[in-house]
């Protein structure tokens, strides 16, 4: 394959949204806020699988897509994750994989601070022989991937009801295929380039009554390779068990959400992006579905000055939390 040949093939796939490696936008991050934070692994307080889908039904040729994460408290002050991100448009496609590790630190009886740290891998990849396009001899034939590495950092502050986060992304950028030899790929040529993308968010439980809560959420996304964006979204919570709630994404357009908890057990949301004039909009309204799975007990929350054990009898069907004083001194 020569360089004329990529460059009329890349021509031919047209808007290519895989210019570098993200997580795709995500519109239920209020249920999940380990998605985009990975100090948040664990923050739920019992282990929970998130399975998410978007996608347009109207058009195959619009981007589809596909999440899945899981994160568990861990040890008596940290969180332990594992997510997977898909993005598939037409002919390309983008796959990103993490490990997560959280630790908390408890400011005092209502205060948090929490960090962590993410680190994985991911594959480019544009199927260059999908494209019907007979006038590119040996086009039939051509694909092209590239595998990169990636981390993230993340940091979160809580206080009472209010929660306000800090994320590195994506740490590394990789270089794009080598249209001189594109055969050779280099897993290592990574540019450490921490702050070419930042989020920052805020979020606020704020009760209404006994048996409703306003979710205030913002985003913020700093990108050094494209332009800023602003995300704003507020969430109705009903007796705990359903919640209904609107969201605007800058240069995008709005969405509505709706979903219920099943017995503390699963959860099932959804959510309606519109189709509209901006920039960015959808051609077509998009349709995302998550679904959520709780697994094991729920364990208290990290205190200040204590340590929580697990503790599991004989002949007991769940273990046993409970808050053990830390050692201030070798004579304790």
């Amino acid at each position: 394959m020569n360089k004329l040949l990529i460059f009329l093939a890349l021509c031919t796939v047209g808007a290519l949204p895989l210019v570098g490696q993200q997580i795709p936008l995500q519109n239920h991050y209020f249920l999940t806020p380990y998605i985009y934070n990975p100090s948040m692994a664990g923050s739920e307080n019992h282990a929970i699988f998130y399975l998410d889908r978007r996608q347009q039904f109207n058009s195959s040729l619009s981007p589809s897509n596909t999440s899945f994460t899981f994160n568990a408290p861990v040890a008596s002050s940290g969180g332990f994750g594992v997510s997977f991100f898909n993005t598939s448009w037409d002919t390309a496609s983008q796959s990103l994989a993490y490990v997560s590790f959280a630790r908390v630190i408890p400011l005092a009886e209502d205060q948090f601070f929490r960090f962590g740290i993410s680190g994985g891998f991911g594959q480019e990849r544009v199927e260059l022989k999908s494209i019907n396009n007979p006038g590119i001899p040996g086009l039939q034939s051509a694909e092209e991937n590239i595998l990169f590495a990636d981390a993230q950092i993340g940091f979160t502050y809580l206080w009472k009801e209010l929660q306000l986060g800090f994320t590195l992304p994506s740490m590394f950028s990789h270089e794009p295929v080598d249209l001189e030899n594109p055969q050779e790929k280099d897993f290592s040529k990574l540019d450490f380039d921490p702050f070419r993308g930042v989020l920052l968010s805020a979020g606020y439980m704020l009760p209404v009554n006994d048996a409703v809560t306003i979710q205030p959420q913002m985003l913020y996304r700093i990108n050094k390779d494209s332009t800023n964006q602003l995300e704003v979204a507020a969430i109705a919570h009903i007796q705990k068990q359903f919640w209904v709630g609107a969201l605007y994404r800058q240069d995008y357009g709005a969405a509505g959400i709706i979903g219920l908890r099943i017995q503390d057990i699963a959860s099932i949301s959804y959510s309606m992006e519109f189709s509209g004039s901006k920039a960015q909009s959808p051609l077509h309204n998009n349709h995302e579905i998550q679904l959520g799975i709780r697994i094991g007990v729920t364990r208290p929350p990290v205190k200040k000055g204590f340590k929580i054990i697990k503790e599991k009898k004989e002949g007991t069907p769940k273990p046993r939390y409970y808050y053990q004083p830390k050692r201030t001194s070798r004579s304790d």
